[in-house]
């Protein structure tokens, strides 16, 4: 190739300062090139350059190359002519460039090709493959080359089907189909011959590999005229021994083999099916040589999907019902034993262990694919499944129940064939495994094993010398399961023995422990009904063994050096359970909580802060409904120290936290002390209330509710606080307008003033929306819902006529107007409490008179009615719901449980749509209206059918 000296030698100047390193070379080198890419003669340059020049400055010229050709694939039809001679040069020498160079230089020219290839192979570069077939014979080359073919064919697999994609799959498939076929006979005497198998390995794989791409997306002719040829290899590949030092390179091999043959038997069944139980033979006695190393991974990953598919085919089950033992032994046994990656996580990482315990969120692991085919096969050969395990059982009973690793095996069987529905939340739920396994397993094997902890433990006995704490584990994972089968008049004696164990040094096990009991003994009264989420043990006096329960748990936490997530939760749930019982124990309860809050400071984690302030939100909560003020101020004086000054190091869930907890405290106290006094009345001052505290709003309207009780309200002080944060924070707007709503009707007046023109001022300046102001009119159409939900509280309290006349005050056509502007809002509300409070109102402004206008009356009317429809179309829309409106506020405040249920004040109905109706139909009931009300030209067909049906149900 001829090109200009000048070119070269800029070129040649600016590696040089590149490689220099110093940021000024380096921008100057950048700065000369930039100059010369614009060259039509450029890549030419680059391509000889890097054939030319030493390894530093060709390396470069080599990435410059794989970059141009990078930009080169997204050119359009006029820039690729411009350099269409230039690339044609290139492409005549590239192939043999490549094949003669080595690394680092040959992974920039593979990039470069496959960058060039995905643009013009094969119109503008027919000749690609047949250059690289070519050298598919050639020993030396031969690697090199299927690499690059595998790298131009791996597109096959992720792309979607299309016309060209085909055509070029067919053309590659009839180049170079006959040469790899060769090849893979050869490989397979040199590999038997024991000829330089590392490299042999490489190239099997790879060509495995090349074999995948090429069949994905469709069989080719030549494949499948040979199909015996390629199976037969296959076949010979599964069946090669290991030779020591390579052992992990073949596994690779026939990891890739078994996911060719997957693929044909899943794409091509037709073609492929008298080969599957072959096959299946062959697959299952590889694996049977597999270590439990990750390096057998993929080849059993495979198999394990490959089984699973076929376990369904109706054709196939005289086979498996023959050899499902053999499937059970080779395949599920082996990988349901802990391996040692999962032994190392127990020590090292409790967190991510117990979620893979319990919550199987490891999805891809061989033991995850493992359980999933065990499901498949209980789930059709139920019945051969039930006979196997029995067997276990037997041979395990009679064996004296010795051996750890095949007690955790049979435990796992019996749990993975029994759930084929379960929770997380709720254990077992339909168990398809007999219960004759289930509870055989409980009453024969893991009952006098329980009954040998229970005696050390009364023994002040070492649990952990006889049982390791693995195993401990197990058998809390098979209770957990299973605690919706075992007798409930056991669990409480089981949740106190499984509670011991939280007292282990092993993290790992003390949170399994706390996760087990708290599951035995928030077990449900109805498991399969969804609707009823009523505790068993609510109604069932278990108080003696939650008392010791909950002395564990003070045991562990006095003995933890951080907060642990699993034993906050077993303690809050015993406090609700046990009510007003912790009385008995209110002294120890405070040292608890001292303990809690102490350990807030030394390591801040947001789920175990929350849960430390709900567990002394449950013991405040239990105080304020026994009314005990004497318990109330005991647990106050033990802690407000330490709450004062997490208040003010003034961190913003912690402040949140600590102010919903004052606001219990005050609802114990007939008066508020001077310390909530001074707060009070620091928290008015109007700095506390700007826009960069607004996470803390909601806490100090929840304050303000209790600590106001009983005393005349600061009205200049609320009022300038109003004003303050109706542009910023609606929804705490809302919130402490039904504050003062609610304390005094005089506030109505004020609040609906300052919201109203804060209304206007947005109507006023509410821009066009566009797609770059979609997220500002979301905004506004959110605080518009506000003053929507606002006037419904104003309903709630005091009527539809407070509320007409309070907003005639302001405006005479105010509310109407609102209305109207808002019907929008009216037609897609769908959050069920605020449609409930929305939908109540209207159905009183419409029915209670001649307040609107006839066609006011009629549009809003129409609004309400489509709604209605929308909810019977699409009724999974409408299914949200919040407890309470701070639950999900925007600012980022976290409720406690007994704070939400104290500060819900609204009665909502079960049912506004039939409210509606039923109005409607007393409305409609008069002639006058029936003569007036064009019901045929306000709504459709659908939506009047709709409309009678709901006022026949009233």
């Amino acid at each position: 190739m001829i090109v200009t000296s000048n070119i070269v030698n800029d070129l040649n100047t600016a590696f040089q300062l590149i490689n220099m390193g110093t940021n000024d070379k380096i921008r100057q080198g950048e700065q000369l090139l930039q100059q010369i890419r614009g060259d039509i003669q450029y890549p030419k340059v680059l391509f000889d350059y890097f054939q030319a020049y030493e390894i530093s400055l060709g390396l470069r010229a080599a990435i410059e190359l794989k970059l141009w050709f990078k930009e080169y694939r997204n050119f359009d039809d006029y820039q690729a002519q411009y350099v269409q001679n230039v690339v044609q040069t290139i492409k005549q020498h590239i192939i043999r460039a490549y094949i003669m160079s080595e690394a680092p230089l040959i992974h920039q020219l593979k990039d470069a090709i496959v960058y060039v290839a995905s643009r013009d192979f094969p119109t503008q570069w027919p000749t690609l493959m047949a250059d690289l077939n070519q050298y598919l014979t050639h020993p030396d080359y031969v690697y090199k080359t299927l690499k690059l073919i595998y790298k131009l064919t791996e597109k096959y697999v992720y792309q979607s089907r299309s016309d060209p994609l085909y055509e070029e799959i067919i053309i590659t498939c009839d180049t170079i189909h006959h040469n790899l076929l060769l090849l893979a006979k050869s490989l397979i005497q040199q590999i038997e011959a024991l000829q330089n198998l590392q490299l042999s390995y490489e190239i099997l794989k790879t060509l495995l590999k090349v074999f995948y791409n090429l069949n994905f997306q469709d069989l080719h002719p030549h494949f499948e005229d040979n199909l015996q040829s390629w199976m037969e290899f296959m076949k010979v590949v599964l069946r090669l021994q290991p030779v020591q030092g390579v052992e992990q390179f073949l596994f690779k091999c026939k990891g890739e083999a078994l996911r060719c043959v997957l693929l044909y038997a899943m794409k091509y069944r037709d073609d492929f099916g008298d080969l599957i139980q072959v096959f299946s033979s062959e697959i299952w006695n590889v694996c049977t040589q597999t270590s439990t190393g990750r390096d057998s991974d993929k080849i059993v990953l495979c198999a394990l999907r490959y089984f699973k598919t076929l376990i369904a085919w109706q054709d196939m089950k005289t086979f498996f019902e023959q050899n499902i033992k053999i499937l059970i032994e080779s395949l599920i046994i082996r990988n349901l034993s802990l391996s040692k990656d999962e032994i190392g996580m127990f020590s090292d990482e409790p967190q991510e262990f117990i979620e893979k315990f319990f919550e199987q969120s490891d999805l891809e692991s061989r033991r995850a694919q493992a359980v999933e085919l065990f499901k498949t096969v209980t789930k059709h050969f139920n019945q051969q499944v039930n006979v196997i395990i029995q067997e276990y059982l037997q041979a395990y009973i009679q064996s004296g129940m010795n051996g750890i690793d095949n007690e955790i095996i049979l435990i796992n069987l019996i749990i993975e064939a029994s759930t084929s529905s379960f929770t997380s939340k709720d254990g077992t739920i339909d168990i398809i495994l007999s219960q004759e396994n289930v509870l055989g397993f409980y009453t024969h094997c893991l009952k006098p094993k329980l009954g040998q902890i229970f005696e050390l433990q009364q023994q002040n006995q070492s649990v952990e010398q006889k049982f390791t704490p693995i195993q401990l584990a197990f058998y809390c994972r098979y209770l957990f399961y299973f605690r919706n089968v075992i007798d409930k008049v056991e669990l409480p004696t089981l949740a106190t023995l499984v509670s011991k164990l939280q007292l282990s040094k092993k993290t790992t096990l003390s949170n399994i422990a706390c996760y087990t009991a708290y599951s035995l003994i928030n077990v449900r009264q109805d498991v399969k009904n969804y609707a009823n989420h009523q505790l068993y043990f609510e109604n069932v006096n278990i108080s003696s063994y939650l008392q010791l329960i909950l002395t564990d748990c003070y045991n562990n936490i006095k003995q933890q050096q951080k907060l642990e997530t699993y034993s906050l939760k077993l303690t809050n749930s015993l406090i609700t359970l046990l009510k007003q019982e912790i009385f008995n124990a209110i002294a120890a309860l405070c040292n608890l909580l001292q303990d809690l809050l102490k350990n807030i400071k030394l390591e801040y984690e947001f789920q175990n802060v929350h849960l430390v302030f709900e567990i002394i939100a449950s013991v405040v909560d239990v105080c304020i409904i026994a009314k005990n003020s004497e318990a109330a101020n005991q647990l106050q004086q033990s802690i407000l120290n330490q709450l004062d000054e997490l208040l003010r190091e003034n961190k913003g869930d912690v402040t949140n936290f600590v102010l919903q907890i004052y606001s219990l405290f005050l609802q114990v106290q007939t008066n508020a002390s001077s310390y909530y006094q001074n707060l009070l009345q620091n928290f008015l001052e109007i700095q506390n209330w700007n826009e960069s505290n607004s996470s803390l709003f909601q806490a100090y309207i929840i304050f303000f509710q209790f600590g106001f009780q009983g005393t005349n309200l600061p009205t200049p002080q609320l009022q300038a606080i109003l004003k303050s944060i109706v542009s910023h924070s609606t929804s705490s707007y809302t919130e402490l307008s039904k504050f003062l709503i609610k304390s005094n009707s005089q506030w109505t007046n004020i609040v609906l003033t300052i919201i109203f023109e804060q209304y206007q001022i947005q109507q006023q300046t509410q821009p066009q929306i566009s797609s770059k102001s979609k997220a500002t009119h979301l905004s506004q159409k959110l605080i518009n819902k506000e003053v929507f939900l606002l006037l419904a509280h104003v309903f709630t309290f005091y009527g539809v006529e407070v509320l007409i006349n309070e907003c005639s005050k302001i405006s005479s056509q105010l509310l109407e107007s609102f209305l109207i502007n808002e019907l929008g809002i009216i037609k897609s509300i769908s959050q069920r409490n605020e449609r409930k409070l929305i939908f109540t109102m209207l159905s009183a402004i419409l029915f209670s008179g001649q307040f609107l206008t006839q066609q006011s009356w009629n549009l809003i009317f129409q609004a309400m009615v489509e709604n209605i429809t929308l909810k019977k179309r699409n009724p999974l829309k409408f299914m949200g719901r919040i407890t309470d409106r701070e639950v999900t506020s925007s600012s980022g405040f976290q409720p406690l449980k007994p704070v939400i249920a104290r500060n819900t004040s609204e009665k909502l109905l079960n049912d506004e749509d039939k409210l509606f109706s039923a109005q409607f139909k007393t409305y409609y009931s008069n002639p006058i209206v029936q003569q007036q009300l064009p019901i045929q030209q306000l709504l459709n067909q659908q939506q009047q059918e709709l409309l009678s049906n709901l006022i026949q149900s009233v």
